[in-house]
């Protein structure tokens, strides 16, 4: 897998990384300690899925996708698998990032693994460092969504489907504690073993996911109420009445958008 990662950042990027590169970049420090976890198991292709399940008898089945009868690798369910979590994942994620920049990089298990290697420039060469803090966090993030649902799936609910409102939710979701996660680290007291975010970072990652971002007040960082916004999710939609309820965290305060449509007539 090191090399295919190679490749694919030389065939996208125009740079060589080497071997070191590469499990540095797992560990950046723009991924959360779960999906910097969930990366280094796949890059070390040490999920029990797919072939792992071939060599003992008994269990052989559980190699193959009881959703599409391929065999399951991490391939598979990330990118190619039927069940509906991973294309509407990517296909909220491809709408979500086409708020920030007009081309969407092409998802594949090289991409997801490689996603700390990405580099963004604007048109006189400089690096875009919101547009490459996004893309970390948006591409891990949506990978481990997939994953956690897919094992929901296949292991705790023994094969049921998972409705689309509840993929949706479980993806924003992630993606709402990391926003909350770098407000926190904006506003933490300074000290030695405690650096804050810089604000300006933060503002450039987040522009243009926000919910309703045309009123946030500029100090909106101050503001645990922000959320990652479902406009680019039902922009599309025919009712062009929905819209986004917040669910209330432990302490009290909104912590992730749903999609409610609001028009019962489907005739």
């Amino acid at each position: 897998m090191l090399e295919n990662v190679k490749q694919h950042i030389k065939q996208t990027r125009g740079r060589v990384v080497t071997d070191e590169d590469i499990w540095k970049s797992l560990q950046h420090k723009d991924f959360l300690p779960r999906t910097t976890q969930f990366l280094w198991r796949s890059m070390h292709n040490a999920h029990w899925v797919g072939p792992h399940w071939t060599h003992i008898p008994e269990c052989q089945e559980w190699a193959i996708c009881q959703e599409c009868g391929e065999t399951e690798d991490l391939k598979h369910i990330l990118t190619t698998c039927s069940s509906p979590g991973a294309e509407l994942i990517w296909s909220a994620a491809e709408k979500l990032w086409r708020e920030k920049e007009p081309e969407w990089p092409e998802v594949s298990i090289e991409s997801i693994l490689g996603c700390g290697l990405v580099d963004f420039k604007d048109e006189h060469g400089k690096k875009k460092h919101g547009s490459e803090r996004m893309y970390r966090i948006l591409i891990s993030e949506s990978a481990y969504t997939i994953w956690t649902l897919r094992n929901d799936r296949v292991i705790s609910q023994a094969g049921s489907p998972i409705n689309e409102a509840e993929i949706t939710n479980n993806w924003l979701h992630n993606l709402n504690q990391h926003l909350q996660q770098d407000i926190l680290l904006v506003n933490r007291p300074t000290g030695r073993n405690c650096p804050r975010l810089p604000p300006n970072l933060v503002k450039e990652t987040w522009s243009g996911t926000r919910d309703n971002e045309s009123n946030l007040p500029e100090d909106w960082l101050k503001d645990s109420r922000v959320l990652v916004g479902c406009r680019a999710l039902t922009q599309d939609h025919p009712c062009n009445r929905c819209r986004g309820d917040g669910v209330m965290n432990h302490l009290g305060s909104t912590f992730f958008v749903q999609h409610v449509c609001m028009d019962t007539d489907t005739s």
